[in-house]
């Protein structure tokens, strides 16, 4: 089925355009808000050729497409327009707190993977380059290319204004003044050399905002409701120039005087309380987060540490927590995956499960979890175990990540770092491990697809009695036959299934 097509009937199973409120994807899923969610079948949304799961985390729908989750949301972009029904907006239901969290943070960082992973991914490249002596850091070489891959995470404000502001619908661009206020030069140039400056009866708090998260999100939450307030009672004929003037003289002060500031040390806790638990505890902490790491990406939990992940790289300059937790997951999974693509008989399971392998090695691991591992339990926790010991190993010897990348075996440069040289080696033995557990243990434990377990039940069905001999006893089957569908049956009162369903015997003389 082409993209359109599945774009299309997609939209047909989630009741279509009027019930959408808002649409966005990752790599892998395409998600949704809806107006009502009663009106999206899901085990239609299943049936569909090419999606490989589909759930509600909240009350946000996951609809799991695989790679091209991208193709697909482009062609359902056209159908639907950026942002859905307005009217089915103002419907859209209450949440509960902890699903609004997940669905808030999951919205706001889902369109800006793209940037993200591909300057992370660029890091990673140029920390190999100058590990092995191609460039050094005083070369003209090395100033265009940390440029480039820098800039992103220098300016992750301005892509996270623009973000925010389409989840919480108000003005994207005044949001991304507002993130400009807080990056502006001056400002940015009294940081280390003031601890405040005074506007009016306030002292506004001198901090660096470069890179950071909660300030600017909890900054455009503020300046959704200032916006939409005074936009109501602004005339419509003045709206265009008062509503954006009023709105930034109200929210930039108490973003710079409260908000800013308090969202700051929010993720500087949050920083120094993960790179505590993993000094005190990290083998610990390792192999619980790396175990149940696949339960914690199914549950989309992971969103919710990305801006954790993005504090203590901005602050600590490394992230021990969320990204090497999940490339040893991710490669645990591409190792299970890969050894059911060996074991299995069945050509068309051999097949995907090659090719989930293959996209798992570089980071995007639903379509092995839900298509293979998940679905056959057995490797799931075979990766579990794999993924738990790398956690460990990773936990013990406190491995760092450097930038935000795709955790898979691409973002390895991105471990290397000159203030810890042991720390690319340990990442690798910690990758090795838990990628050969997850791999041998598959292999091992026997685990069936659905046409192995039909097989054996043919198998099982035309097997005829056979003597059975044990030294000098032998022991004979009185009667030779083999099963039969109930419906082969030539009495219709057996083959109707009158008294019930069963299988029927046809027995052969000697």
């Amino acid at each position: 089925m082409d993209n359109k097509k599945m774009a299309e009937e997609i939209l047909k199973k989630i009741g279509g355009r009027p019930n959408i409120t808002q649409a966005w994807h990752c790599f892998t899923r395409l998600r949704f808000n809806l107006a009502d969610n009663s009106k999206a079948d899901i085990n239609q949304l299943k049936s569909i050729n090419g999606v490989l799961n589909a759930q509600f985390q909240g009350d946000q729908l996951q609809v799991i497409v695989g790679n091209s989750a991208g193709s697909i949301y482009q062609e359902l972009k056209e159908l639907i327009g950026d942002t859905g029904s307005q009217t089915a907006a103002k419907k859209e239901k209450k949440q509960n707190p902890v699903n609004i969290v997940f669905d808030t943070i999951s919205g706001i960082f889902n369109p800006m993977i793209a940037a993200i992973t591909g300057a992370g991914l660029l890091k990673g490249i140029l920390s190999l380059l100058m590990f092995l002596g191609v460039i050094n850091d005083q070369s003209t070489e090395y100033l265009v290319l940390n440029m480039i891959s820098d800039a992103t995470f220098y300016f992750l404000p301005f892509l996270l204004a623009f973000s925010a502001a389409r989840k919480f619908k108000t003005n994207e661009y005044v949001a991304v003044s507002l993130a400009g206020i807080l990056m502006y030069p001056a400002f940015a140039g009294l940081v280390g050399t003031e601890e405040s400056i005074r506007f009016f009866f306030l002292k506004i708090p001198v901090l660096d905002y470069s890179g950071s998260v909660l300030p600017i999100i909890l900054g455009v939450l503020l300046l959704s409701f200032v916006y939409r307030f005074i936009d109501k009672y602004m005339p419509k004929m003045l709206r265009l120039i008062f509503t954006p003037l009023f709105s930034l003289i109200v929210v930039a002060p108490i973003v710079l005087f409260i908000v800013a500031p308090i969202g700051n040390y929010l993720g500087g806790y949050l920083a120094e309380f993960f790179k505590w638990l993993f000094d005190v505890a990290g083998p610990v902490a390792g192999l619980l987060m790396g175990g149940f790491m696949p339960f914690i990406v199914m549950a989309g939990m992971h969103y919710v540490l990305f801006p954790v992940a993005f504090d203590s790289i901005g602050r600590l300059g490394y992230d021990i927590m969320l990204l090497p937790m999940n490339l040893v997951n991710n490669m645990a999974q591409c190792a299970a995956t890969l050894a059911v693509a060996i074991k299995t008989k069945d050509k068309e399971l051999k097949s995907l499960a090659f090719s989930s392998a293959l996209s798992a090695v570089f980071g995007i691991t639903e379509p092995a979890m839900y298509g293979i591992t998940l679905k056959l339990k057995k490797p799931l926790y075979a990766a579990m175990i794999g993924s738990g010991i790398g956690g460990a190993i990773f936990g013990f010897f406190t491995v760092k990540i450097f930038t935000f990348t795709i955790p898979g075996i691409t973002s390895l440069p991105s471990y290397i770092n000159s203030e810890y040289p042991s720390n690319l080696m340990f990442a690798c033995i910690g990758v090795i491990v838990s990628m050969v557990v997850s791999f041998v243990l598959t292999m091992l434990i026997p685990f069936e697809s659905d046409s192995d377990a039909a097989e054996k039940e043919i198998d099982s069905q035309n097997t005829e009695a056979k003597p059975v001999s044990r030294g000098k006893i032998a022991v004979l089957a009185p009667l030779s036959g083999k099963c039969i569908k109930l419906s082969e049956m030539k009495d219709d009162v057996f083959a109707d299934e009158v008294l019930g369903k069963g299988v029927g015997t046809f027995l052969m003389r000697k």
